[in-house]
């Protein structure tokens, strides 16, 4: 099969003349965030990387819509850094749930969240449960934190037993050295290793754990690090939408330990 250009599955590029001809049954929602990233990422890293994982799943699952990013998140963590910008979680969950409750007003019932702050998480809840609710057919699945699950999925040793996870440490530089690397600074990249208890979370700011707004060692990453963790998430999340598609989005009809999903 010809690989899709993005003029085929993105929605900002397509015309109405183009749109017509064109056939979609699922799409795509990214929920990023602008925020400050240490010294040496970009402050929309959140948002670079996980619509790059988003652009490929959508190429490799035909019928997929791909809409604009949220560039957006809850981001009140970082304010006291320069031009971290936040949103209450109602209203990211509200933009959540009329950007969803649109495509539904246009047939597509079958959505997909790739979430690229962690900030984000309760607002994507509260938006999914009240679709769902409202929109008993329509079905919604998220994928929470590529930062833990593409570490994960890539191949072993990719990453050492922590996985690389932290704020703009090894993972997260690692995907953004290979999404852009023309954004991201080394020269400039310190690690910190803030100390937390294992059981118990704490409230605080990350300027209250990190001078420099990372956690993790960003010094390891690499950017066929990040080529590994995004490719093997996106070709996760396209069986994955390929399965439900399968069983019409019956959850419990699928076949998750068969698809290794």
């Amino acid at each position: 099969m010809k690989p899709l250009t993005s003029s085929e599955f993105k929605l900002e590029e397509l015309s109405r003349h183009r749109f017509e001809k064109l056939s979609f049954d699922k799409a795509i929602l990214v929920t990023g965030a602008t925020e400050n990233h240490a010294y040496h990422l970009p402050m929309g890293t959140d948002t670079y990387v996980a619509y790059a994982i988003a652009q490929k799943v959508a190429r490799m699952t035909p019928g997929t819509l791909l809409l604009p990013p949220i560039p957006f998140g809850v981001s009140d963590q970082l304010l006291p850094y320069p031009f971290t910008i936040t949103l209450t979680p109602e209203t990211l969950s509200a933009v959540i749930f009329e950007a969803v409750e649109s495509c539904v007003h246009q047939g597509i019932t079958h959505f997909l969240i790739i979430n690229g702050h962690g900030g984000n998480n309760s607002a994507i809840d509260v938006a999914m449960r009240k679709l769902h609710r409202l929109y008993p057919a329509t079905k919604v699945a998220v994928n929470l934190a590529w930062w833990i699950s593409g570490p994960k999925l890539a191949p072993e040793g990719t990453f050492g037993p922590d996985l690389g996870i932290g704020h703009a440490g090894e993972a997260e530089t690692s995907a953004a050295l290979y999404v852009v690397p023309h954004l991201v600074d080394m020269s400039v990249a310190r690690g910190e290793w803030p100390s937390s208890p294992r059981e118990v979370k704490i409230s605080t700011t990350i300027p209250e754990t990190s001078r420099t707004g990372a956690t993790g060692d960003p010094s390891k990453a690499t950017a066929e690090k990040g080529r590994a963790l995004i490719t093997a998430l996106a070709e996760y999340l396209a069986r994955f939408l390929k399965e439900m598609d399968k069983v019409g989005w019956n959850f419990a009809g699928a076949k998750w330990e068969q698809l290794a999903l």
